[in-house]
């Protein structure tokens, strides 16, 4: 860095031997007058850093669940069930977390005595609706079927749904009046259990 000098900042002797030098010294005037002749010094300054444009980041997301992903058809129905206050009493326990109401209407389903109990209670629903079994009543008495039926290998439980107009056989179906020999509609379908033997259609 060059320090720059006044008058008054020279000892008085410094001074008058820098004079001298001036007018007797060829040399030294000569640096002088190459200093006096060259450019102003060019101070090179550094542009400001400009701020980096950041590309913005995409939203969080949930890391998949493979597990979830695979018990799909079970969290559907459970969600299902659960949206069913009556079912939901039969066939869970309120107060329990998702997992453990999972757990349980697999541990529920599985068994036969229990999806005949809850066709049971579909088939008196329809008889006191006098009407068809809805939609989510179906999809929650099918799930409920599919989930028996991991319990077995070569043979399946089903649901035995009847043609309208064939004859009414009291062994194999369940009418909702005391007048009629053909079906005139199906309310429930029946079950038939992994044996082949069927539970009355309503």
């Amino acid at each position: 860095m060059e320090e720059q000098f006044t008058q008054g900042m020279l000892e008085p002797g410094l001074r008058v031997e820098l004079i001298r030098l001036l007018k007797e010294d060829a040399e030294v005037r000569q640096l002088v007058l190459g200093i006096v002749a060259a450019p102003a010094s060019v101070l090179i300054v550094e542009p400001e850093p400009q701020p980096v444009a950041v590309a913005p980041q995409p939203p969080h997301e949930c890391p998949l669940d493979p597990l979830r992903d695979q018990l799909n058809a079970q969290l559907n129905l459970l969600a299902t069930l659960c949206a069913d206050e009556g079912l939901s009493r039969f066939l869970l326990v309120q107060s329990e977390s998702e997992g453990l109401q999972l757990t349980r209407l697999l541990a529920t389903a599985a068994q036969w005595e229990r999806l005949l109990e809850l066709w049971d209670v579909l088939a008196e629903r329809c008889k006191t609706a006098s009407s068809p079994a809805s939609a989510a009543e179906l999809q929650i008495l099918n799930g409920c079927l599919q989930i028996h039926n991991l319990i077995w290998r070569d043979r399946q439980a089903q649901l035995r749904t009847v043609e309208v107009g064939v004859e009414y056989d009291y062994r194999l179906h369940n009418r909702t009046t005391l007048r009629g020999e053909v079906i005139a509609a199906q309310w429930l379908p029946g079950l038939a259990n992994a044996g082949g033997n069927s539970s009355v259609c309503h």
